[in-house]
C-alpha cells in the first residue's frame, strides 16, 4: 500500500504536514510506538504511529526522527489526541531527514489505521505466496526426479524465512529445505491442531 492511497482515504483523516514528493513510498507494516528508539522493532517500510508521549522536549524530535529515518521507515504519524497539533520541531526533524510526516486527527484510533493498512497489504501478500506456489508447481513437475521437493521446500523456506519439511503420512522425512532437525513430537503436535 502506498501512502498516497492511505492520504486518500477521508475515513483515516490524515494530513500531510512532510513529504508531499514521496507518498509513492510503500507501506509494509504498521507500528505504534511511543519508545524513544524504536528502531531493534523495526525493519523498513513500516508506517510508525506515535502519540508522542517519547517526545519531552523539543530537542527530542531530531534524535526520534533521524534513528526513524535510519530505519528506513515509509512515513511518520502522530496522533493529536494527547498532545494537540503536531510540534513545529518534529516537523522541522522529519522535513530535515526527508520523513513523510502525517497528523492524525484525535478523532481517528490507531487501530483503525493499523486494520486498514492491514487488510491494504494483506492482498498483496497473498499474491506473492501464489507467486511462490505457481513456482513449485513448476518445479515440480519439470524438476528431476528427487531434486524437486527438495527444492521446492527450499524456495517455500526462503519466501516465509522458515524451514520447511515434506513428510510421509508417517511423519518420515522426505526432503527439507536445510540441515535443521525436524522438531520434537510436542511442537509438530501443536503445529497440526
Amino acid at each position: 500500500m502506498r501512502l498516497r492511497t492511505l492520504l486518500a482515504t477521508e475515513t483515516l483523516g490524515l494530513r500531510l504536514l512532510h513529504g508531499e514528493d514521496r507518498l509513492d513510498h510503500e507501506v509494509r507494516a504498521v507500528m505504534t510506538t511511543d519508545l524513544r528508539d524504536p528502531c531493534r522493532y523495526l525493519s523498513g517500510g513500516e508506517l510508525v504511529l506515535t502519540g508522542l508521549a517519547w517526545r519531552r522536549a523539543p530537542g527530542d524530535s531530531e534524535p526520534f526522527v533521524a534513528r526513524l529515518a535510519a530505519a528506513r521507515v515509509a512515513a511518520l504519524a502522530a496522533g493529536e489526541a494527547e498532545s494537540g497539533p503536531v510540534p513545529a520541531d518534529l516537523v522541522a526533524a522529519c522535513r530535515t531527514h526527508g520523513l513523510p510526516l502525517f497528523a492524525v486527527s484525535e478523532s481517528v484510533s490507531f487501530a483503525s489505521i493499523t486494520d486498514h493498512v492491514t487488510r491494504g497489504t494483506s492482498p498483496g501478500r497473498a499474491g506473492e505466496l501464489a507467486a511462490v506456489i505457481d513456482r513449485h508447481r513448476l518445479l515440480m513437475a519439470d524438476g528431476p526426479a528427487g531434486a524437486a521437493p527438495a527444492a521446492v521446500l527450499e524456495l517455500l523456506a526462503s519466501g516465509l524465512d522458515a524451514p520447511a519439511w515434506l513428510l510421509s503420512p508417517l511423519g518420515r522425512v522426505i526432503a527439507a529445505s536445510h540441515r535443521t532437525p525436524l522438531p520434537p513430537d510436542a511442537v509438530l503436535g501443536s503445529i497440526a491442531a
